[in-house]
């Protein structure tokens, strides 16, 4: 890794943290930093870490009031959501009850685990919500970094047992679909760097979390 990258992502990192110390029961981080963080704490090999560059988090409207006394917070009512700036690293800010994200922030808050001082959604709904952005950003650079993560994902609930209720609230049959055609990317071996050993491995552990997925859906039909 570049010591440009190292710095930027040390400045990045300490914003985050900064946040998490002031609201640390109002705000739940989402996205590629939730999904790093998750990544980390179950000690995956170094090829799955992929540093970001900006950072997006859920805040409850009690905090918002306070977040705006100490960040300029702009608003962009196109996409409803707002936006801060830290030290250079953009942050989308999505406020509770007033936001277009698939997941309710009460439902992310109350499944939301702390990872080294920050609060992250779970994985079941990073699946959600990735799969959701994914579908919009398909064959862009974002689409494929939203691939990438989707794929990393389901490797970690591979080693765990997925809490069904948390995916069915808001899976339709289309998201899980599109997931599914995800069991042949190409992104698998992107992220083993080529090493087609890893990347069977790899493909092997999430190609059952994908199929478990598509069984949610394709069981609650008439």
């Amino acid at each position: 890794m570049r010591p440009a990258d190292v710095k930027a992502w040390g400045r990045l990192w300490a914003g985050i943290r900064e946040l998490s110390e002031l609201f640390p029961d109002g705000i739940v981080f989402i996205g590629g930093i939730a999904v790093l963080l998750h990544v980390r704490d179950q000690k995956l090999p170094e090829r799955f870490i992929e540093l970001s560059h900006d950072g997006d988090f859920y805040v409850s409207l009690a905090d918002f009031a306070d977040l705006r006394d100490i960040e300029e917070v702009t608003a962009n009512r196109r996409l409803n959501k707002h936006q801060i700036v830290k030290d250079g690293f953009e942050y989308d800010v999505y406020l509770e009850n007033h936001h277009h994200l698939l997941v309710k922030f009460s439902d992310a808050m109350a499944a939301s685990q702390v990872i080294d001082g920050v609060r992250v959604a779970c994985l079941e709904h990073l699946l959600l919500l990735k799969l959701d952005a994914y579908q919009s950003r398909r064959g862009s650079a974002k689409g494929a970094k939203d691939e990438r993560d989707l794929i990393k994902i389901c490797y970690l609930m591979s080693g765990s047992r997925p809490r069904r209720d948390r995916l069915t609230t808001y899976l339709v049959p289309h998201a899980a679909r599109t997931l599914g055609a995800l069991k042949k990317s190409a992104e698998v071996m992107n992220i083993c760097g080529g090493n087609a050993h890893q990347a069977r491995d790899l493909r092997a552990a999430v190609v059952p979390v994908i199929e478990m997925v598509e069984r949610m859906t394709s069981s609650r039909r008439p």
